[in-house]
């Protein structure tokens, strides 16, 4: 008697993608590096001058700041003429690491950079990394935009998706240079990275730029994009790296976002006694509900905390457990109020993953 065959039915399944690649220390401090790069003002500082000088004149100054505006617009004008050396500089910094400029993106708030990785007798790679919230004020206005959009039948972050949308078309021309490709015409694996509101937008370039010859994507400190059906198309491998008490990671709220509709609603029962009270009530939980769907995606990584900058103390932790998270998260709250903010630095991530890489590749 012969047995039905049934496995192995789908023949178009049976080559999967042996490129893409498993979480490496040495790429999380490379990766590391390349979002922190993505801070280097290397379109010029004159956006933030400008930035500051409206502020300092609307805020501050009002009508008697015509004499310091004008010196800050002649300052702003010297330091414009300076952007091609700034450009230069980022290069430089590329090239001394081996890598080689391809392009730089700079729309509004959002700015990136693609880099090919040049070492004889190494694989080449693509690096993707866009710029965080650490330095222009407009980016935090995006952050805010957190009702999310419907689209396809998933629900995204709207400020997030906007400011990707500034620069998709730019970078996938980019894709198509010639840098881009090995020397047989192959597209290179792509790296995408980015910390804070760039960990955000190299999640939704993961998503919506097409690249199936390798790579994967690391976020460093990055907030929550969008629900469970936005990223159940996303093929390539993420890496999400969490520093200890980083509050940004933990926004906006994902299932604590339905627990707080229900404490409203109960509460709304508890203490509608009046039409206005009730009325109150229900308004919060309309506007929470606004917010309800977003999740992370990706596999977590977890640096820990240290005390007195001991970096040599830090260890990284696989998925660990909700409830784990949770207690560290209380327990470095309360040791110091301001330490969320302090543990969102991008110096920080890079200052922690170098001692794990270091440790953890010893000869």
């Amino acid at each position: 008697m012969t047995a039905k065959n049934n496995f192995f039915q789908v023949e178009g399944l049976l080559a999967p993608p042996i490129r893409r690649a498993a979480y490496s220390d040495r790429m999380a401090y490379v990766l590391g590096e390349m979002s922190g790069l993505a801070y280097f003002p290397y379109e010029g500082v004159d956006g933030i001058l400008s930035d500051a000088a409206k502020l300092a004149t609307e805020i501050i100054l009002k009508e008697k700041g015509k004499d310091l505006e004008e010196f800050l617009s002649s300052f702003a004008d010297k330091l414009y003429s300076n952007k091609d050396s700034n450009l230069q500089a980022f290069k430089a910094i590329l090239d001394e690491a081996g890598f080689s400029h391809i392009q730089v993106f700079d729309k509004s708030t959002t700015q990136g950079f693609l880099c090919r990785r040049n070492v004889p007798d190494e694989p080449a790679y693509l690096v993707l990394a866009f710029r965080g919230t650490e330095q222009k004020i407009d980016d935090w206005l995006t952050d805010a935009q957190a009702i999310p959009t419907q689209k396809d039948g998933y629900r995204v972050h709207s400020g997030f998706y906007k400011a990707f949308n500034l620069v998709a078309d730019d970078i996938k021309l980019a894709l198509n240079d010639k840098a881009c490709f090995d020397e047989r015409g192959k597209k290179l694996p792509l790296y995408i990275t980015g910390h804070s509101l760039g960990g955000a937008l190299a999640l939704l370039a993961t998503k919506y730029i097409s690249h199936d010859e390798g790579g994967s994507c690391y976020t460093f400190g990055a907030p929550r994009v969008g629900d469970y059906e936005f990223f159940f198309d996303i093929k390539a491998p993420v890496y999400r790296v969490v520093n200890s008490s980083d509050i940004v990671p933990r926004v906006p709220l994902g299932a604590a976002n339905q627990l707080l509709i229900g404490l409203v609603k109960g509460l709304g029962w508890l203490l509608g006694f009046s039409p206005q009270i009730k009325s109150l009530f229900a308004w919060a939980e309309r506007q929470l509900d606004k917010l309800n769907g977003y999740r992370h995606h990706g596999d977590l990584r977890y640096l820990t905390d240290v005390q007195g900058g001991r970096f040599e103390k830090v260890r990284l932790v696989c998925n660990p457990p909700a409830l784990d998270r949770v207690q560290w998260f209380w327990e470095h709250l309360k040791a110091s109020f301001l330490k969320p903010l302090k543990s969102h630095s991008c110096l920080l991530y890079r200052l922690k993953l170098v001692e794990v890489a270091n440790y953890r590749n010893k000869s």
